[in-house]
């Protein structure tokens, strides 16, 4: 879950700011909910965990069976923090990563799979779903592919791109990724460089289309200076790299240097493309040919 601007095709339902927004997600500790409406969804999830994923799980439900989710900008809502957890966490499992997969299994149908490769395809035991399973069936709600073309057009979908997963240079022992977590603190600094572990996380990146090096909302810029992270714009410009399957090179659009590491192997640098050097060489761990060639074709 995470804020954005709305979009101009949900600010053109409205005459009026204060009316109710469409939202295709929600934050789970502030909301209403028609009583009736919550036990025909299933109410929580009584297979989940303390705490985490229950706001997705419902808000995906919310639309593909039948409700609206609405942000109420005139609505005001007191939301009081503990100074500590009032739970008991288990030792050794990853709460919020268990009750995830239980809802990507339920409810995203075959998009599971691009959380999965997040983290590393290691599903673990989330628990019996056939009751979740048939309540979806029950209920006949829509498919998660409906969800994402109707109620969230917006979000870049890992399938639509040309490359995804690690990102390994081939230079200096050929174990070195790109590595950098992708929060918005972590905007406008330095991309980073970590030994490739394949456990995807903040080694999982995606080539766009349109050139973008990307995870979720932020994209790879370079403006000169450092190649840092900056949130993705869609323009092209600082934000687009062309890469050469053949020789591996990622070209930086518009000032045509390639990028390529350090020796000590800790830092992202720019320079003159050079076919004969490694360091500038990358490789991505899934690289989709069609979808590059469909792409080569648009550009021309």
């Amino acid at each position: 879950f995470n804020w954005h601007v709305v979009p101009d095709r949900e600010k053109k339902r409205h005459k009026n700011a204060a009316e109710p927004v469409w939202s295709p997600t929600m934050a789970g500790g502030l909301f209403a909910i028609d009583k009736k409406f919550f036990e025909r969804l299933g109410t929580y999830d009584s297979g989940f965990d303390i705490w985490g994923g229950e706001n997705l799980e419902l808000s995906f439900k919310t639309w593909m069976c039948g409700g609206t989710l609405e942000i109420v900008p005139c609505s005001h809502v007191g939301h009081i923090f503990r100074k500590r957890s009032p739970y008991k966490w288990r030792t050794g499992v990853n709460v919020l990563k268990k009750n995830s997969i239980r809802l990507a299994e339920v409810w995203m149908d075959d998009y599971a799979k691009y959380y999965y490769e997040r983290i590393g395809n290691d599903l673990g035991d989330y628990g019996d779903i056939t009751s979740r399973k048939e309540l979806r069936r029950k209920l006949k709600c829509k498919s998660f592919k409906w969800y994402l073309e109707n109620i969230y057009p917006e979000l870049f979908i890992p399938g639509d791109a040309v490359a995804s997963g690690e990102v390994r240079n081939l230079g200096y022992g050929n174990k070195t990724c790109l590595d950098s977590p992708a929060r918005k603190t972590d905007l406008n600094k330095p991309a980073g460089l970590y030994p490739c572990h394949k456990m995807g996380g903040n080694q999982y990146w995606m080539l766009s289309k349109i050139g973008e090096i990307r995870r979720d909302e932020s994209c790879l810029d370079y403006a000169g200076n450092d190649v840092i992270l900056y949130p993705c714009h869609g323009s092209k410009g600082n934000q687009y790299w062309n890469y050469d399957h053949k020789t591996k090179q990622l070209r930086h659009g518009s000032s045509r240097k390639c990028l390529t590491i350090n020796s000590t192997k800790d830092k992202l640098l720019m320079e003159e493309c050079d076919l004969m050097l490694p360091r500038q060489m990358w490789q991505f761990e899934n690289y989709n040919a069609t979808l590059a060639t469909e792409d080569s074709h648009m550009r021309h």
